[in-house]
């Protein structure tokens, strides 16, 4: 097991650099000069010059390359073109609020999705069956903005049951993310983005989930447990269950990938300052160490999830075998 995790991690740091290097290349070959952020051609030459100095613009492409992939293992991502801020200060500020809302938004996806999933497949061909496909099918083919304006339109403008967008009333920032959790005004806000992320991402857990179960409750285990004369809950969820979990978990990794980058619309329709908002701001004006934190701060957390994920399979599966060759059957 310990052979196979450091097999893994290997592995992860591979695809980091790679994915790093890349980053570096994508944005400085988009069109557009980068400098014209910081240093208008006004300015004295001298001026200008010094100013490249202290953004690192002076130096050779090469050198560039070594000095940010330096700065990426001390965690020294420079600062903003634009705002001259650092950006490790802005991607973690917006990383929070984001994977406060993604959480949100996961959490009800895989509670409902995983429970109904299981219900719809013993009840299989049932109302609640054909009735719980048809409803996460339309929520998935239904874009978030439209349902999210829906949620505004009906529960916040004519009833007044929500906040219209934001994560605090204007003028409180709270000083920390422990303070803004204990905030009232913060839980009536997230409402609405988190039913709208949700329900976008519903059909998918659900689906699997139900499908991964029919299988399962096909298998010859499953039989005896009947023939044991077990309870319907114990073969459904010790038994049936836990297997038919194992696409899920999979799964879940992946919708995190899509939850973190595919928010710009929720975010910028409910008004809530993320990562989606700023992947799209910081590309649009060449804002190289915003953009390279933000879609690097995405990929250590996908990637991240996904070892954890092959590490989940043999907890939920004793069938897995891991070892330093990889996971087997």
């Amino acid at each position: 097991m310990a052979d196979y995790i450091l097999r893994r991690l290997i592995y992860m740091l591979i695809t980091l650099f790679a994915v790093a290097s890349i980053l570096f290349l994508m944005f400085r070959m988009l069109p557009g000069d980068a400098t014209l952020q910081v240093i208008s051609p006004a300015m004295d030459e001298a001026v200008q010059q010094r100013m490249k100095a202290a953004f690192g613009l002076d130096k050779p492409l090469l050198q560039q390359y070594f000095i940010y992939l330096k700065n990426l293992v001390t965690m020294e991502w420079g600062r903003s073109f634009v705002t001259a801020q650092e950006v490790t200060a802005i991607v973690s500020y917006r990383f929070w609020n984001t994977l406060l809302l993604m959480v949100s938004g996961l959490c009800m996806t895989l509670t409902l999705g995983i429970g109904l999933g299981i219900i719809m497949a013993w009840k299989r061909n049932s109302p609640l069956d054909i009735g719980g496909t048809v409803v996460g099918l339309i929520f998935q083919a239904a874009p978030p903005f439209i349902t999210g304006l829906l949620l505004l339109m009906t529960l916040s403008y004519r009833l007044g049951l929500f906040p219209t967008g934001g994560m605090y009333p204007a003028g409180a920032r709270p000083d920390s993310i422990f303070g803004l959790l204990l905030m009232p005004a913060f839980w009536e806000r997230i409402v609405l983005p988190t039913f709208t992320v949700g329900m976008y991402y519903l059909a998918t857990p659900l689906l699997v989930m139900r499908d991964s179960m029919l299988e399962v409750l096909g298998s010859d285990y499953i039989e005896l447990a009947r023939a044991k004369g077990l309870k319907s809950s114990v073969i459904m969820f010790r038994h049936a269950a836990r297997n038919a979990l194992l696409g899920v978990v999979t799964l879940a990794s992946i919708l995190v990938g899509f939850a973190v980058g595919g928010q710009v619309v929720v975010e910028s329709l409910f008004s809530w300052p993320g990562m989606g908002q700023l992947m799209v701001e910081s590309a649009a004006s060449h804002d190289y160490p915003v953009a390279q934190g933000t879609f690097l701060m995405l990929a250590i957390l996908v990637i991240g999830l996904n070892f954890i994920t092959d590490i989940l399979y043999s907890y939920l599966d004793p069938r897995i075998k891991v070892s330093a060759e990889g996971i087997s059957r």
